[in-house]
């Protein structure tokens, strides 16, 4: 972690520059792999004055392809060091074709250094040195002498240089791909597709297949020249054949070494190239599987296992997006129905239908940040809607000015109570069937829906939002379980009055029956019924005075004292007695009422039916006149027939 976080830090100082120092480093440090190839060429040949001048020119030429590298590698990425160069200042452009030209740079980095190495290489220093000995003219006539610059002595440097060749581009490769991963990071594309379609480098079978093949190429080489340059050594010099075996057995033993150190770091790189991404892939899966979804795996390859990567943290990108979706859509559905349910309770509590409207249409800008939200009732000519609530400042314009619409024009609000149906404009700009409103300049997307109660509507709903399309189908079917809810609410409101009032009405009739059956009962028994018992017990008496009432009618009053105080105990005794005496007062009446109706249905029963027993006008005058004096006390009785002369008279023709 530290050197990674190292790396991070040149790359941030150096930015696109960075590429040419790893190159750079990489090139001195990949060096390393030449050795065995140089001790093969060393083991092999003898250094001669022509060799010796040959050697003394291979410097400059390794310097020469040094620096053709470095600037073909830096022709090559141009659009990476511009952009790391933008990334190290905090101000990358997000310009999809760079962004995908630099990926694709930086990805194929490796890939081009190997090539470009392996051409330049040959092209300047392995071919130029083989055909320089090829052609020489020294010891034709010898061209097995190891002294001589011949043909053989070509072979051993075209076959050590291209061991060294394929022991440099190698090593190089994985240091660059280890070296590079910060700068692939820094530009890794926004989008996985990017990612994907971006992706240049070589294949994990490929670097596999190389890398197999170079180093079978390079123990064949240089163990195979050993072994053939040991034999002509025997033959020529005419040495020992165990001088021969102990000096293949100390050139094979060295060339092993360096061999086995080489393959050594070629495969801990190649093993680091691929474990790395896997480890770091386990580590993104556990960390996922704990339910962070919030992890990505980084892109560290540039092969197979980067796609894996990439396909793997854009599937990860849906499931947290699903969740986010998801998550939100459960927030928004938990926050429509708590407005439902806030509106059921609104509706359930309140029965007056100015508070009920006012306190309702609130929900909709408080719950749901509309901009506007107005409730319309239809009037009783049932040509207009007019405004009963509405919310903001518009609103309280909109009401001062009495604010209604006509049901046969072509405003939402008129449409949906005509077609009974919701109307919705999910862009207003592109609505025919709307009228626009100078108090609500801002409104992008409306919905009108009906107040229906059974077959009548009362109004409609009118919602009003700054955001285009702002209503989907949720929305729409839990504004139009609010707009229900309030529908019913209002009916409620309607029912209650009405019976509120003709209880009251009741209640006046029957208070006013009360009043009238006790005045008259009263007035017959000719005084005030009082009863009292007990004597005054002077100024200091603790006197109690509860009312006989019925139905919120007094009828009387009790009035009690004593020298203590009344405990509230006995006040609530007091109370229950009243009450239960004014009941009983009450019932007495009635009865007393009820005797009275019999008693009169009996004397006029028994004078309609002496009354029908007279047989002449003169019996029933008279039995009309004796009834009522003795059933009345009448002191005199009269009756009398007579016909009025001017009502008899026939009316005068004019």
């Amino acid at each position: 972690m530290r050197k990674r976080f190292n790396l991070t830090q040149l790359l941030q100082r150096t930015g696109g520059n960075y590429i040419l120092i790893v190159i750079s480093v990489v090139q001195l440090i990949a060096l390393l792999g030449a050795i065995p190839g140089f001790v093969s060429i060393w083991l092999n040949i003898e250094i001669n004055e022509g060799l010796t001048r040959l050697l003394t020119r291979l410097p400059v030429m390794g310097i020469l392809t040094y620096l053709a590298v470095l600037g073909a590698i830096a022709q090559l990425t141009q659009t990476a060091r511009k952009r790391l160069d933008a990334w190290a200042k905090g101000e990358m452009p997000s310009d999809p074709n760079e962004e995908l030209t630099a990926w694709r740079e930086i990805t194929r980095l490796t890939s081009n250094y190997a090539i470009i190495t392996v051409l330049l290489s040959l092209i300047l220093i392995i071919l130029p040195a083989f055909f320089i000995i090829l052609l020489g003219r020294e010891a034709v006539d010898a061209p097995l002498d190891p002294t001589l610059l011949n043909p053989l002595t070509a072979s051993y440097i075209l076959l050590g240089g291209l061991a060294s060749i394929m022991g440099i581009v190698i090593l190089g490769a994985l240091l660059i791909e280890r070296f590079m991963l910060p700068a692939r990071q820094a530009l890794l594309p926004r989008t996985f597709e990017a990612q994907l379609s971006g992706r240049a480098g070589a294949l994990l079978g490929t670097k596999f297949q190389v890398l197999t093949l170079g180093l079978s190429f390079i123990v064949i080489a240089l163990i195979g020249s050993v072994g053939y340059q040991q034999a002509i050594r025997i033959l020529y010099y005419e040495i020992s054949s165990a001088d021969a075996a102990t000096n293949l057995r100390n050139q094979i033993l060295l060339l092993s070494v360096f061999l086995f150190a080489l393959g050594a770091a070629y495969s801990y790189y190649a093993t680091r190239s691929v474990s790395t991404p896997i480890r770091e892939m386990i580590e993104t899966f556990q960390k996922i599987e704990q339910g962070d979804l919030s992890q990505r795996v980084p892109v560290s390859a540039t092969d197979e296992l980067a796609a894996l990567a990439t396909l793997f943290n854009r599937m990860v990108s849906r499931l947290d997006n699903l969740q986010s979706t998801l998550e939100q859509q459960v927030a928004q559905r938990t926050k429509q129905l708590a407005a439902s349910n806030e509106v059921a309770r609104v509706a359930s509590s309140i029965l007056d239908p100015d508070e009920l409207l006012a306190k309702v249409i609130h929900l909709f800008t408080d719950q749901f940040n509309y901009y506007f939200a107005a409730i319309y009732l239809i009037d009783p000519t049932e040509k207009w809607a007019e405004l009963k609530e509405a919310t903001g400042e518009a609103g309280k314009v909109l009401k001062q000015n009495r604010h209604r619409l006509d049901l046969s024009g072509k405003s939402m609000v008129a449409t949906c109570i005509r077609e009974r149906s919701p109307r919705i404009a999910q862009n207003t700009a592109e609505e025919k069937q709307r009228l626009d409103n100078p108090l609500l300049p801002y409104t992008r997307s409306e919905i009108a829906l009906p107040l229906i109660v059974g077959d009548r509507v009362l109004g409609a709903l009118n919602v009003q939002s700054t955001k285009l399309a702002d209503f989907d189908i949720q929305v729409v079917e839990t504004m139009q379980t609010m707009a229900s809810q309030v529908a019913i609410a209002l009916e409620n409101a309607r029912l209650f009055q009405e019976a509120q009032q003709r209880i009251e009405e009741l209640r006046s009739i029957q208070k006013q029956y009360l009043l009238e059956g006790w005045s008259s009962g009263l007035s017959i028994l000719r005084e005030n019924l009082e009863y009292e018992i007990g004597e005054e017990t002077g100024p200091n008496a603790q006197k109690v005075e509860i009312p006989i009432s019925l139905r919120d009618q007094v009828i009387g009053q009790i009035s009690l004292e004593k020298d203590r105080e009344w405990t509230p105990e006995q006040q609530s005794f007091i109370d229950a007695v009243a009450a239960q005496a004014a009941i009983a007062l009450e019932n007495a009446r009635l009865v007393a009422e009820s005797r009275q109706i019999a008693i009169r249905e009996r004397m006029l029963a028994e004078i309609n039916s002496r009354i029908w027993a007279a047989a002449n006008i003169d019996g029933v005058l008279q039995t009309v006149v004796k009834e009522l004096g003795r059933r009345l006390d009448a002191s005199r009785a009269t009756i009398e027939l007579s016909l009025d002369e001017d009502q008899n008279r026939a009316p005068s023709s004019s």
